[in-house]
């Protein structure tokens, strides 16, 4: 039995070791949440910082609980996910931060999606991490594990997170959602991703936009008609929230693929695509998404990838 509200769905073992070392006072210095996008990784590094700092294990009522809700705890840094690189300088400017006192005497530091440091800004983070200032601690989220250098990784304590399964997603939310119109819909877009599946049945314009992505997904992947495709890959340059919906989305469609195709023998871009075409597609997708991440020119790196898509074949 759960002990804190941690407001996740599933990954009750995880939240269990959690508590225990709560409980035993055998928390580390640094912690590393980890696992694909939208479940549930980031809700409990906040909860667990919202334990640590509340001297009554997280009452909602006292003053360290109401400056958390407001944004503005002295002894709270947090670095969301703004879709920004963390630069070497970022990292400077929270070092600085973790080497001021205290006003509680614990520090957490919350940083969404680590990866975001390329190697040269881990590096410089390695030393605080290493041998952090005073009582503190770190508290990170990563989508990509792989991308964090071996270095950093035997520092913290890592607690891995997965896609929650179809069942337990449709217990937990249909209380919630029972009367929404899409919700069986919604369910297979999320695939085991609960933080996804609740923005899209309470948000209207992001369902809109999730479909549009998905449908110019299917396109792509359905039709030779490269024209269309270099004009989709031109109206996503400048647009990073739907560049980085379109990956998510063909990622998905991938995954979802190629888990079909082991289980049934054929999927929904079958007979365009077998199971070896759809992972080199998923190979080429995360390559080319790595090359912009990395400030590729992004109209050659989409248009690349999208001719691949016919190659592919």
């Amino acid at each position: 039995m759960l002990k804190y509200p941690w407001d996740i769905i599933g990954h009750d073992n995880q939240l269990l070791a959690l508590e225990k070392e709560i409980a035993a006072d055998q928390l580390v210095h640094a912690y590393l949440f980890h696992g694909p996008k939208d479940t549930g990784k980031f809700t409990v590094a906040f909860i667990l910082a919202k334990i640590l700092l509340c001297p009554n294990n997280l009452c909602h009522r006292c003053r360290d609980c109401q400056l958390i809700k407001s944004g503005s705890h002295p002894d709270l840094i947090l670095m969301r996910d703004n879709g920004e690189t963390i630069k070497i300088d970022d990292v400077r400017a929270l070092i600085h931060k973790t080497n001021l006192t205290s006003q509680g005497g614990l520090r957490i530091v919350l940083i969404e999606t680590l990866e975001r440091m390329p190697i040269e800004a881990q590096n410089s983070f390695l030393k605080t991490l290493e041998e952090p200032p005073g009582k503190t601690i770190f508290l990170m989220t990563s989508d990509q594990i792989k991308k964090i250098t071996p270095t950093i990784l035997s520092r913290v304590r890592q607690y891995g997170f997965s896609l929650v399964d179809e069942a337990t997603m449709r217990n937990e939310l249909s209380s919630r959602f029972k009367d929404h119109s899409d919700f069986e819909e919604v369910l297979q877009m999320a695939q085991g991703r609960p933080g996804l599946a609740i923005r899209l049945l309470s948000e209207p314009a992001a369902l809109s936009a999730y479909r549009n992505a998905y449908n110019q997904v299917d396109k792509i992947l359905r039709n030779n008609d490269l024209v269309s495709k270099f004009s989709y890959a031109e109206s996503l340059e400048d647009d990073k929230d739907q560049l980085e919906l379109f990956f998510d989305v063909f990622c998905q469609i991938l995954r979802k693929s190629a888990h079909d195709f082991l289980v049934t023998g054929s999927s929904l871009l079958s007979p365009r695509y077998d199971l070896k075409s759809i992972a080199h597609l998923f190979e080429h997708l995360l390559k080319t998404r790595y090359l912009i991440d990395r400030n590729a020119n992004k109209k050659l790196a989409l248009e690349n990838f999208l001719l691949y898509t016919e190659r592919s074949l």
